[in-house]
């Protein structure tokens, strides 16, 4: 039993800070406070199932699908299932000390938010779980409960659709900034 319990505790600490990033993505930026309740309940389901029902490596693909269907609930009861944004970790830069340049980051920030939080839901799940969680197509499929082509297919879309709209968008910042707008500061995530 002791030995369950260590294992267990050496698996929270191991994977939390990732759900934690994660769900805090699907549900909004500033949502972290709903990101750690929702990531303490998957915890304990699987505190409930038991860890050594999993064969090894089976217990964080189960964990991220619990989540993703917790924080999806909850999107939907509140109405914003849609609404998918968070934070785009580190895709933006570091703020500079510059105004200027933190206005323009800032603009860049909202601007690829918003453009994320148009993209269907499992789009941005496959996305975020490629680029932020740093997960395999493979991996990806198992959390997500679909294909691994799928999920290429699924990631693919996304950074198209998101290179799309930041190409507009950077049209329309030209158009009002004389050009001084480029896709010099199109976010990894898309590229």
């Amino acid at each position: 039993m002791a030995r369950d319990t260590e294992e267990f505790e050496s698996f929270f600490h191991e994977t939390y800070p990732s759900l934690c990033r994660f769900l805090e993505c699907m549900l909004a930026g500033g949502a972290r406070a709903s990101a750690q309740d929702i990531a303490q309940e998957s915890f304990l389901r699987l505190h409930n199932e038991g860890l050594g029902r999993f064969p090894a490596g089976e217990a964080r693909f189960w964990l991220y699908r619990v989540a993703r269907n917790l924080a999806l609930n909850e999107l939907s009861r509140a109405g914003t299932r849609q609404r998918l944004f968070g934070r785009v970790v580190e895709a933006l830069g570091r703020r500079g000390h510059d105004p200027e340049q933190e206005l323009e980051m800032n603009e860049r920030r909202e601007i690829v938010l918003e453009m994320l939080k148009q993209l269907p839901e499992h789009q941005r799940a496959a996305l975020l779980l490629r680029e932020q969680e740093e997960m395999s197509y493979r991996e990806i499929a198992d959390v997500l409960g679909v294909t691994e082509g799928k999920v290429k297919v699924d990631v693919f879309r996304a950074r198209s659709s998101l290179r799309e709209r930041w190409a507009r968008a950077q049209k329309t910042l030209a158009a009002g900034a004389a050009g001084e707008a480029s896709l010099s500061g199109l976010p990894k995530l898309i590229l």
